[in-house]
């Protein structure tokens, strides 16, 4: 038996018109249908090549396994902000936590990861030094195994896993209208975002914000009204901070200082609760309803560069310890 060579033939997967009438419809829609194929066809190979050309991934550096006891990070709630119970061991081995509360009553942790150092977690000592995230669908009750964030499309040197200058630390997440995450974080002194569908798999943005001759990190960022606000603490402990805007939320400029008085630093966390700005650093707690003047309402927050979150009447913490 002679097999003749299978020829491909897009009118294979088209039923043949029953009527001469109807064959110009059908070349119509089988003309539309080639064009859409190869369009896509053009999409994925375009998506390949921009891939390979920015394919650079975090995690995926060798990276140096120093020794590095970061602490643990605790999960707290409390009904008024002020007075916060529990003492749920979130991550152990991590450092500068911060917390995203998501529409649909998801929180995200994100935090600097140092796994490699106890018996739990030394699988996992390839990721040191990682951005980290575990996720709760059930506020809090119970959380995603922790895992290190991905971010990928980084341009060519600008991360090397030689030292944490040069790549992502400090994170800093919101939620944006469209449901997307966008992940904020320190490279050299300077910030850089980048945006994901389900809050662990990043694509790379670009540059956020910075100050020529200045060290900006560590920033926390919030919406009030239709304007998203940046602040990264100045390191004078002079009550004030560097303060950003923007409307999109990806490209901020630098406005006047954030000020609050007294020896204090705009390192921590700030919030959204029902139209006002509340950031919390070091035990203490101040508001803004503009967004540049807070005024201080007590010393009865959480310890040190606390994460902080709010979502339907309830406030939820994480402590570092």
């Amino acid at each position: 038996m002679i097999h003749k060579p299978f020829k491909f033939h897009l009118l294979t997967f088209f039923p043949l018109p029953l009527n001469a009438r109807s064959w110009p419809k059908f070349q119509k829609e089988k003309n539309r249908t080639v064009i859409t194929f190869f369009r896509g066809l053009l999409a994925l190979s375009c998506f390949a090549v921009a891939g390979l050309a920015h394919g650079i991934c975090v995690p995926k550096l060798d990276l140096p396994l120093d020794p590095h006891e970061a602490g643990d990070i605790y999960f707290k709630t409390s009904l008024n902000g002020r007075d916060f119970t529990g003492n749920t061991k979130l991550v152990l081995n991590a450092d500068v936590p911060t917390l995203m509360a998501a529409r649909n009553g998801k929180l995200y942790a994100y935090f600097q990861w140092f796994p490699g150092f106890r018996t739990s977690d030394k699988k996992y000592k390839k990721y040191f030094d990682m951005i980290g995230v575990r996720i709760s669908p059930n506020k809090g009750k119970t959380w995603t195994a922790t895992r290190a964030v991905r971010i990928c499309g980084f341009p060519t040197g600008l991360v090397t896993g030689e030292s944490g200058e040069t790549r992502p630390v400090d994170p800093a997440a919101v939620q944006l209208a469209n449901g997307k995450i966008r992940l904020y974080f320190t490279i050299a002194s300077k910030i850089y975002s980048a945006i994901s569908t389900n809050g662990r798999s990043f694509r790379y943005e670009g540059q956020s914000f910075a100050v020529k001759g200045a060290s900006i990190r560590d920033c926390t960022v919030a919406k009030l009204g239709k304007t998203w606000h940046m602040y990264c603490p100045n390191w004078k402990n002079n009550g004030k901070g560097y303060h950003a805007t923007s409307k999109a939320g990806k490209k901020f400029k630098r406005r006047a200082d954030a000020s609050v008085g007294g020896r204090r630093d705009f390192l921590g966390n700030v919030v959204n609760v029902k139209g006002q700005l509340y950031f919390y650093s070091n035990s203490w707690v101040a508001s803004s309803k503009t967004g540049t003047r807070f005024r201080l309402l007590h010393k009865k927050g959480l310890p040190g560069d606390p994460g902080i979150a709010y979502l339907k009447s309830k406030w939820y913490g994480l402590e570092h310890n």
